[in-house]
């Protein structure tokens, strides 16, 4: 018994018995209509196929006995109506064989939509497994101490979102220097204030002296003008005396010779009139020298027997002014070493800081991948402290099967698709490690990477560039035929830190 079933009607045929005589298409087909959850006997694995049910029907109804061969050429001789059991057989063969070739399509449509991509998959060299990756950055600790703070975020950071803070306390830093350096600047600054007192009295002091230094000089221009014109006068009176006895001398002279006076007489008158002429010579140097001394008191040199060219009080005021120098100077000096002390301290408090107080500097922009310390943790110097991705050098890890990578060179153009969709990204082949791995720090060892054990590295600029950080995102990198860039590729790898 085989079952025929279209649509919500099936199709009870029994194959005829060897010897067994087939009178009609009653005896053969049987038919009944189901409702739409009946069984259907088809899908049992002793039914028939397409091919062998149509051969069956073929057999049952084509082959007729004799005597029905004959009485139907009877009837069509006759011009008598096909029997209505030949047109029910010949619609049936009709249905099922369309029937099984729809059925026949649809299952050629489903395999070919199906099984092309896994055939096109096939057919492109691929890689089996590829990652996100990118080099880890190790920040050590500067000093030693104790954490003092620790990073909590672990996303990505900007330039508006800041970095991390890091923070390393040494409370037992040495800080004898500092300290030295600002005990020797306390000792300057507290002297200073006499320095300066003593200044200013020098000072007063000089001014003092330069105040009587003057009024000496005034006072001793004055008394040798009023010498002067003194001796003007014993010049004037000498003069007149001089010439008094030169007129005697000559009226004697003129005596002695009428013989009216004696010549002792004219003796004595020439000798008042020698000393009368003297008398005058002496007057005019007495006046050149008091208008020496004049001249020199006015240029603020004085002469005299009893001093030197200067008086006391201009000896005190030049000693004051050597005082008031050397204090200038030394307060200058001492300035100077305060202002060299400040910069030392400045220097050292510096220095100091960085030995005690240090927020220990992210040396690249990323994300946070381990944290190897917590706050109130003592550390040593050059201690791993955390783990950066340094999401500027992002690049993906892959590992391909031996016969993929025999094909494979250096600068080679591949494309990595993510698993999760989106656009394809543009790459270059930067290493190819084989079995060994990539000798590079990178987050996610290529070794992890199980399926197969030839290593791919692959530079993604725009991956990179984005700077999201995407380390562990999978995906697949499709090996493309194209000319090797191995410009490109060398500056790419030495910016990552590879081996080209």
């Amino acid at each position: 018994m085989v079952t025929l079933t279209s649509g919500k009607t099936a199709v009870f045929v029994r194959a005829p018995e060897p010897g067994e005589r087939i009178d009609g298409p009653s005896d053969a087909i049987e038919a009944e209509t189901h409702a739409p959850n009946a069984s259907n006997d088809a899908d049992r694995p002793g039914a028939l196929d397409a091919r062998g049910l149509r051969a069956t029907l073929v057999q049952a109804f084509e082959e007729e006995p004799p005597g029905r061969q004959e009485t139907k050429r009877a009837g069509e001789a006759a011009g008598a109506p096909p029997e209505p059991a030949s047109a029910a057989r010949s619609g049936l063969l009709s249905r099922v064989s369309s029937s099984q070739l729809v059925k026949a399509a649809i299952g050629i449509g489903l395999v070919v939509v199906f099984g092309w991509m896994p055939l096109q998959t096939l057919l492109v060299a691929s890689s089996v497994e590829a990652v996100v990756n990118s080099r880890v950055v190790t920040v050590r600790s500067p000093i030693d101490g104790e954490v003092a703070a620790a990073p909590r975020d672990f996303t990505a950071w900007s330039t508006a979102k800041g970095a991390p803070l890091l923070r390393v306390v040494d409370d037992k830093a040495d800080r004898a220097r500092l300290d030295d350096l600002r005990r020797q600047l306390a000792d300057i600054e507290s002297e200073r204030p006499s320095l300066v007192l003593r200044l200013d009295q020098a000072r007063a002091s000089l001014e003092d002296q330069i105040k009587q230094t003057q009024q000496f000089t005034d006072g001793r221009i004055r008394q040798l003008t009023a010498r002067i014109a003194a001796l003007n006068h014993d010049l004037a009176a000498a003069s007149a005396r001089a010439e008094e006895a030169d007129a005697a001398l000559v009226r004697a002279n003129t005596l002695v010779k009428s013989g009216a006076m004696t010549v002792s007489e004219t003796g004595r008158l020439r000798r008042d009139d020698t000393v009368a002429a003297e008398d005058e010579a002496a007057a005019r140097q007495r006046l050149e020298e008091a208008s020496v001394e004049l001249d020199a008191a006015n240029q603020g040199f004085f002469l005299g027997d009893s001093y030197n060219d200067r008086p006391g009080s201009a000896q005190r005021a030049e000693d004051m002014r050597l005082r008031v120098g050397d204090l200038s100077a030394e307060l200058q000096a001492r300035d100077a070493r305060a202002e060299r002390l400040r910069a030392d301290i400045a220097d050292e408090t510096k220095r100091f800081d960085k030995r005690s107080d240090v927020e220990v500097a992210l040396p690249v922009s990323g994300r946070v991948w381990e944290v190897l310390t917590a706050p109130g943790e003592h550390v040593s110097r050059g201690q791993d402290l955390i783990r950066l991705l340094d999401c500027t050098s992002a690049v993906v890890t892959a590992n391909v099967s031996e016969s993929v990578y025999n094909r494979l060179q250096i600068g080679s153009p591949v494309t990595f698709r993510p698993s999760a969709g989106g656009e394809d990204y543009p790459g270059t082949v930067v290493n190819l490690t084989g079995a060994a791995g990539a000798p590079a720090n990178f987050a996610i060892l290529p070794t992890m990477l199980l399926k197969e054990g030839y290593h791919v590295t692959v530079a993604v600029p725009k991956i990179a560039e984005s700077g999201e950080c995407g380390v562990g995102r999978t995906g697949r990198v499709i090996f493309e035929k194209g000319e090797v860039e191995a410009s490109a590729t060398s500056a790419e790898a030495g910016a990552l830190g590879l081996r080209p």
